[in-house]
């Protein structure tokens, strides 16, 4: 049995495609592949998949990624890639296949580019995450609101024109740039039009998630 992983990206109307709804289109689109997948067992088999890191409603990203298994420990990771290229929509676009290096949970950091209408607010916002304390609120798995200060976990700031880039903690300790621009624009009492887009995922070192 061989272990893949996919290094895709999510762009346009994608991005409405909830985690959800991402599992069973990737479950079909490996059926309709032809590759050698490796199924589950039990009364209602189906290919293995596990994403790394979910991508929330909305956002769209340059660095997603996908594991899954083949039963051919010899099939080359390159015809993995032309198989589901072949069977892709527009707006996913596979950049890399190859054998996974770190387990999923060496994840720990994601950079994002957060882009604004105008270059007068992203100014603003990032003002505001240079702040000496930024506090958020975030929903925790119970569903209650916690109140956070998050300052040492928003890194690698830059600001050009209307995109402000940063470098946010994730995995177990996950910060959701969303939440970040939401309490920016309750403090300024401003309605916000934003799009999200993920660079990139990184491990403890900040060095590109293998």
């Amino acid at each position: 049995m061989k272990s893949v992983r996919v290094f895709f990206t999510k762009k346009g109307d994608l991005r409405f495609i909830s985690h959800l709804d991402m599992n069973r289109f990737f479950t079909r689109v490996l059926r309709k592949s032809g590759l050698p997948i490796w199924y589950t067992e039990g009364f209602n088999p189906h290919p293995y998949i596990a994403f790394a890191l979910p991508l929330s409603l909305g956002f769209e990203s340059d660095f997603e990624i996908l594991d899954f298994k083949l039963t051919d420990d010899n099939f080359p990771t390159e015809k993995v890639k032309e198989a589901l290229e072949k069977v892709l929509p527009c707006g996913i676009t596979v950049k890399k296949v190859a054998e996974p290096v770190l387990k999923v949970g060496k994840i720990a950091f994601a950079g994002y580019d957060i882009i604004f209408e105008g270059s007068d607010i992203a100014k603003k916002f990032f003002e505001f995450i240079n702040a000496p304390t930024v506090n958020i609120t975030k929903k925790t798995k119970k569903g209650e609101l916690k109140e956070l200060e998050v300052s040492s976990k928003i890194t690698n700031k830059r600001c050009s024109e209307n995109i402000v880039s940063v470098v946010l903690t994730a995995g177990n300790d996950n910060i959701n740039p969303a939440n970040i621009v939401e309490n920016f624009a309750e403090s300024a009492m401003e309605e916000i039009s934003v799009r999200y887009l993920r660079t990139r995922v990184y491990d403890e070192q900040k060095q590109e998630f293998k």
